[in-house]
């Protein structure tokens, strides 16, 4: 072999290598740590997305975990997930400092029922009384709070509030007597009315603009691994397009993540959120305000709604014309 030889298989042996790790690093941006925070019916779209297989199908791998309510943000500020589906928690986490953002919408309302004993015939007659939600500053905590207040109750005034930690303890606590209404959701609706409690106000169908679920990632991820969450949403997206037209599909993904196969529980929780998730999910200035309305940092009054979002991937899928396609298949 002469040297020019030499120099050339040299050339070819660097080229290969710098082709290898480029497919390796474009791999790699291909993967994605995503975390969600509830184990309830609103997280179906990023189930159906797992177990139907629509993240393979759109190229990008994701490693899915669950943790609890604050913790799945927590995680994410640390640097340990990448996405999250989680509730209004990344407000709260920005307006503290965090570096977060929300890239897409979940759900842009409150999707509850406010049961109460049977005796409660009207939310008037609640005044004096005791209803039931689960942690403070909560979705449910929200949610009733601003129903009382539409209909002239003042919260902790008129009307205490009890944090009983979870829905089973709403349930139990209404159950027993101990409160006078709770703030619930399927399928534990189903528990209440066989118990005698009555739905008192069908909070979904007032549709309240509010963050009630959204996708979070970072403003870092969304430089460093745009093409990652791109093909994410894709197949978030095509699942709530699934959710609105493939039952079996979805109680198939609800049976394994809620981990029951109770049909008559599947199908409760199926038929409550089939058509509540938007079929082009931009977030929106309204449901990130209703959130800065009532959130305790002197900074809710300062800073604006758009910045706690970037709609730039979902507005260029949309633009894509993939958001049609799904929808009319």
């Amino acid at each position: 072999m002469n040297r020019n030889q030499g120099f050339r298989r040299i050339g070819l042996l660097a080229m290969l290598a710098v082709m290898l790790i480029s497919r390796a690093a474009v791999a790699q941006d291909l993967n994605l740590r995503a975390v969600y925070n509830a184990l309830g019916g609103v997280m179906a779209p990023i189930w159906v997305a797992a177990d139907a297989g629509l993240f393979t199908k759109h190229g990008v791998n994701v490693e899915l975990s669950y943790l609890a309510a604050t913790s799945a943000v927590q995680a994410m500020v640390g640097g340990g997930q990448e996405v999250g589906f989680v509730g209004n928690q990344g407000i709260d986490a920005k307006l503290e400092g965090a570096d977060l953002t929300y890239i897409a919408s979940g759900l842009p309302t409150f999707v509850f029922q406010l049961y109460a004993r049977p005796e409660i015939k009207t939310l008037a007659d609640l005044k004096g009384k005791v209803v039931a939600v689960t942690q403070p500053a909560a979705s449910t905590d929200y949610a009733t709070r601003i129903v009382l207040k539409k209909n002239g109750l003042e919260p902790d005034k008129d009307v205490k509030i009890m944090y009983a930690q979870d829905t089973n303890n709403v349930l139990n606590s209404l159950t027993v007597g101990n409160v006078a209404a709770g703030i619930l959701s399927a399928p534990l609706s189903i528990k209440a009315k066989a118990t005698g409690s009555k739905m008192l106000v069908n909070i979904t169908d007032l549709k309240i603009p509010f963050l009630f679920t959204g996708m979070l990632s970072s403003p870092k991820v969304v430089k460093e691994k745009n093409e990652a969450l791109y093909r994410f949403l894709r197949a978030y997206i095509e699942a709530m397009a699934v959710i609105r037209k493939d039952k079996e599909t979805t109680l198939k993904a609800l049976s394994k993540f809620q981990k029951t196969n109770d049909r008559e529980i599947l199908e409760s929780v199926y038929d409550e959120y089939r058509d509540v998730f938007p079929v082009v999910p931009l977030m929106t200035a309204a449901e990130v305000q209703a959130v800065l309305d009532v959130a305790k940092s002197p900074k809710a009054k300062t800073m604006k709604p758009q910045e706690f979002f970037d709609n730039s991937l979902v507005q260029k899928i949309q633009g894509s014309g993939f958001i049609e396609q799904v929808n009319k298949r």
